[in-house]
């Protein structure tokens, strides 16, 4: 009887949060969170006939070549999400995962953050 061969293949990923205005370097890539360009996400616990979606603006710098500015959208679903995935090469994906705070109606905003992952692809 043949035996089933378990995988054992491990992909590693790893979220970090940048503030606005600040940059983090990956690897060989180095990412600058530049601005919020759009925040019309539907604060929590309010009913809201669209959900709103989010635009940031990250500038990708990869070691020796010049700066790529990008705009990112994130939708209140995946599907309306769009170029969330900003870094792409090798074994190396960078993606956006959140834009926080989240608004919450009645309540200031605060110091926006992104947080991304870096895995593999």
């Amino acid at each position: 009887m043949a035996q089933e061969k378990e995988d054992t293949t491990k992909t590693s990923q790893i979220g970090v949060t940048v503030e606005k205005g600040k940059t983090v370097t990956i690897n060989d890539v180095s990412i600058k969170f530049v601005q919020v360009l759009e925040d019309s996400r539907c604060p929590k616990y309010v009913d809201c006939f669209w959900p709103g979606q989010a635009k940031i603006e990250v500038m990708v710098t990869e070691k020796g070549k010049d700066p790529v500015t990008q705009e990112i959208t994130l939708g209140a679903t995946p599907s309306a999400s769009k170029n969330t995935t900003f870094y792409k090469k090798d074994n190396t994906l960078v993606e956006l995962l959140a834009l926080n705070p989240y608004p919450e109606d009645g309540k200031e905003m605060g110091t926006y953050t992104l947080l991304i992952s870096k895995g593999a692809h």
